[in-house]
């Protein structure tokens, strides 16, 4: 059972939205610069939530999900790499799916999944990383760690989002053809340089394709700057999907942070029988 702890963060964001614990007063940032603080934020050393996934239809129907998530980092700490590993506990459709991703260095990150229906842990391709994750408006790709040096960045202003001031930068594919987007559009805050809207636009046709939003109640856990929730729209379709860290009756998140992992959690044999 994960222990309740006051305010903390979605992990599955996860992958993509560790926090940094001060704040730019620098004039002539560089969108470079941006994202190298973005890169050298600090998110623990491990995190472990229990998650809610909302897959929402263009008639506002709402299909529940809930999911366990363990993350940590491994290897040299020069390489800051890091594994994920996901388990579906509802609804019964779903249930005992599991989902491992490891960071590599100088590749891609490897992906598999466990579906329980065909009982066999299944590789995920590079040729299926714009497939969607689970029905959700993620794809695998969006779930992969993201090489700084993939890409070229522009600081395209600095604007208020809501209540927050954010630095506007634009990323570009050094490689376009192995990326699944065109250009993405990122809004940090500069108190905490958490993304808080992303956009991001289709490689065939330029247009804004998807966007991503962070509810604006984020707050500091243990040092940590913590957002509890995101959702993923796609503009084409009107679908929308919402991940946010559970709630316990009394109002606070279930999330640890530094707490110790178990290494045989991030293996192929946890994911065929789900035991450690």
């Amino acid at each position: 059972m994960i222990n309740r702890l006051n305010k903390s963060k979605i992990i599955f964001l996860l992958v993509a939205v560790f926090v940094l614990s001060c704040s730019f007063s620098v004039l002539a940032i560089t969108g470079r610069e941006v994202m190298e603080e973005v890169e050298a934020r600090d998110g623990g050393n491990t995190q472990h939530v229990l998650a809610g996934m909302d897959l929402i239809d263009k008639n506002g129907e709402v299909s529940s999900r809930t999911i366990e998530v363990w993350a940590q980092k491994y290897g040299a700490p020069a390489d800051d790499l890091r594994e994920v590993v996901l388990v579906f506990h509802e609804p019964a459709a779903v249930r005992d799916t599991r989902f491992l991703q490891i960071e590599n260095k100088d590749r891609e990150d490897d992906q598999w999944i466990y579906l329980p229906a065909l009982q066999r842990v299944r590789r995920i391709s590079s040729s299926q990383g714009g497939d969607s994750f689970m029905g959700s408006d993620f794809t695998y790709d969006d779930l992969e760690s993201r090489n700084i040096e993939d890409f070229t960045y522009q600081l395209l202003k600095e604007e208020k989002l809501g209540k927050y001031d954010c630095f506007v930068v634009e990323a570009t594919p050094v490689n376009p053809e192995d990326k699944q987007y065109q250009r993405t559009i990122s809004w940090f805050t500069k108190e905490h340089l958490i993304p808080v809207k992303l956009e991001m636009y289709a490689k065939d046709t330029g247009k804004l394709y998807k966007v991503m939003t962070v509810e604006q109640n984020i707050e500091k856990i243990n040092g940590i700057w913590t957002p509890f929730s995101a959702t993923m729209e796609n503009l084409e379709t009107g679908h929308k999907t919402r991940l946010y860290v559970k709630q316990a009756d009394n109002g606070n998140y279930y999330l640890e942070y530094n707490k110790k992992i178990s290494d045989q959690r991030f293996t192929q044999q946890f994911l065929e029988n789900g035991k450690i």
